[in-house]
């Protein structure tokens, strides 16, 4: 596996339109066959009625007029009124359509693409910007929108062009091959520009998606109080003023492109138009063709280089469609490490024994279009669990203790299946947590973490996240348990309060107490606290300790502990090295051992006595 990233993307420029591209286009839109049907039928009738008003023209010069018979001149002023009505009709209808198409597109792009972003390991956005996956989900679904649009106006040109060469050359043979000569030049200028047009679109999509990911991270509580701190508010203005002028740059090498490309094929359009106007006015003067056919043959000739300039760039917009297309696609075919198993299994009536066999992991590589520009590549995957065994039984606490990178939190994370071992198994009362739903598993798993995250919405919302159904009353039990409920009553909103971006309205003992309220809010069977006091004061702590003894309370726990202190009373520890577990027992017993446990509570009373 290797890494795609948003700095390779210039380079790789996608060479016209692949048969991939458009299957891939067609999955997203063959729901919308039969409205598509209906919306070309009404392009066809506008294509149709549209040939009509040039020959209405000529039967009033070559009819009406020399006949000087106002009942004519008044029935072809009523036909072409009535055409010019149904073609206003079928124009308004075919809009409706395409755009109830094409947003309808846009709905199902952005549900497919947040779904299935949500699938993603978590490995997957600790390597992505956050910034340049917005960019996918928002600029390049509306991109591939475009294609909609682009191809019913390819249709319609095509319609257009078919059935105008079939009047011109109804109408004047010779003026109408004499029309057509200049269309090689239309296919050379076409080939020779419009080649350029797409890479210069994909440059401009990677230049916003690179200034999106530096202003998300830069605009959030912690990238904004980081940079507060640090004084680099020139220098973030600075890196920032460089890639807007790269957007910006980008985005004029487009508009020059698109419009000196655009600008050449109307130029030689205008000359064919010129061209017919010289050959079909000396045929009228020679008497050869009438008056009423020359204005119509004029009218058709602008008609005809109009749908041939427009296919000749609906290739380079379906080509930029096709981007976005392809841009999008290329999130929803990274397959999801961790899925549902075919056929699960129940688990219901959780008891809460969870047991490790023989279990052996290393974090993989995951493949992500958005890593940073140039960044390094990964190496391969390191070992981080080796043959881990150890049983929790139902309703106990378990301790994982150890120094920093040993492993702990990876032990944490394998039960919640955030990601799934390498060898062996993790069984919850008896049933391999690989055999069951990830929605089952989740809600008989909770977990309180060190920093924990609030939404930007009120203290009942984030509550509520736990289970939507929860009445007020269980929230305000589920407050008090967790120590918070007399502090959240005397805010002047209460539950209501807004607690800000990751809760920064917030101290870290309040958020963490609110963390608390809302596992227990949940009710899991079993409870994983990612030292989730580390980093507390005493007086928080306290409180903190207070409400998780009632969490813990006839739960089984999975406690992570950096202060041994807090943990001397669990009926299991055990102590992780070097991704192994070398250890087991209780305090007391471990003491007895002399060995990593004790040398680890040796070295926090010897910090403690040195601080006192």
């Amino acid at each position: 596996m290797r890494y795609v990233r948003l700095g390779a993307d210039p380079a790789n420029p996608p060479k016209g339109i692949s048969r991939e591209s458009i299957a891939r286009a067609w999955g997203f839109a063959a729901k919308y066959k039969a409205q598509m049907t209906i919306y070309i039928g009404f392009i066809a009738i506008g294509a149709l009625v549209g040939l009509a008003p040039p020959l209405v023209l000529r039967a009033i010069l070559d009819s009406a007029i020399p006949k000087k018979s106002m009942g004519l001149l008044y029935g072809l002023v009523l036909l072409a009124l009535i055409l010019n009505v149904i073609q206003t009709a079928a124009g308004v209808v075919s809009r409706w359509l395409g755009s109830k198409i094409g947003e309808g597109l846009i709905f199902d792009l952005r549900v497919s693409l947040f779904t299935h972003l949500q699938k993603l390991p978590l490995g997957f956005y600790t390597k992505s910007q956050t910034g340049a996956i917005l960019s996918r989900l928002n600029n390049d679904v509306l991109g591939a929108q475009q294609s909609v649009s682009t191809a019913s106006s390819a249709f319609s040109d095509v319609l257009t062009l078919v059935l105008t060469l079939a009047v011109m050359v109804k109408l004047s043979l010779t003026v109408t091959l004499i029309a057509l000569a200049v269309i090689p030049l239309l296919v050379v200028a076409d080939r020779t520009l419009g080649k350029r047009i797409a890479p210069l679109a994909r440059a401009q999509m990677v230049a916003n998606a690179t200034m999106s990911s530096f202003a998300t991270e830069r605009l959030n509580v912690s990238g904004a109080l980081l940079v507060k701190l640090f004084g680099n508010l020139n220098s973030e203005r600075t890196r920032y003023q460089q890639q807007a002028g790269e957007v910006r740059d980008a985005g004029i090498r487009l508009a020059l492109g698109g419009r000196a490309y655009f600008g050449i094929l109307g130029l030689i359009g205008g000359l064919g138009s010129v061209v017919v106007y010289l050959i079909g006015g000396r045929l009228a003067i020679k008497g050869s063709v009438s008056l009423g056919t020359l204005v119509a043959l004029s009218q058709y000739a602008s008609r005809l280089y109009s749908p041939i300039t427009d296919l000749a760039s609906s290739r380079v917009n379906l080509a930029q469609a096709m981007v976005s297309f392809d841009r999008v696609a290329e999130v929803l075919s990274i397959v999801p490490s961790v899925t549902d198993p075919p056929h699960p299994l129940p688990l219901s009536n959780v008891a809460g024994r969870v047991e490790f066999k023989h279990v052996s992991f290393a974090y993989p590589r995951v493949d992500t279009p958005f890593a940073m520009p140039d960044a390094p590549a990964t190496s391969e995957a390191v070992a981080v669990l080796h043959d881990v065994n150890f049983v929790a039984q139902a309703g106990t606490m378990n301790a994982l203790v150890g120094h920093s990178g040993a492993g702990k939190s990876t032990i944490a994370a394998l039960i919640s299946r955030l990601y799934d071992p390498d060898t062996g198994s993790i069984t919850i009362d008896g049933i391999d947590i690989k055999d069951v739903r990830l929605d089952d598993l989740g809600s008989n798993i909770g977990v309180v973490s060190q920093d924990p995250h609030l939404f930007h919405d009120s203290i009942a919302a984030n509550l509520l996240y736990a289970r939507p159904a929860a009445s007020f009353e269980e929230i305000v039990d589920a407050t008090k348990a967790a120590q918070i409920y007399q502090l959240i009553t005397e805010l002047p909103d209460g539950f209501d309060t807004v607690v800000g971006e990751r809760g920064y309205r917030l101290s870290g003992g309040e958020r963490q107490r609110l963390a608390i309220a809302r596992v227990f809010l949940k009710r899991p069977r079993i409870v994983i606290l990612d030292e989730a006091t580390s980093h507390l004061d005493t007086e928080n702590e306290a409180a903190v300790q207070e409400a998780l003894s009632q969490l813990l309370s006839a739960r089984t726990s999975i406690v992570i502990a950096h202060r041994l202190s807090t943990i001397m009373a669990a009926d299991q520890i055990l102590v992780v090295k070097d991704g192994a577990i070398v250890e087991t027992g209780t305090h007391s017993s471990l003491l007895g051992m002399n060995g990593v446990y004790r040398d680890l509570f040796d070295a926090q009373v010897f910090v403690r006595s040195a601080e006192a």
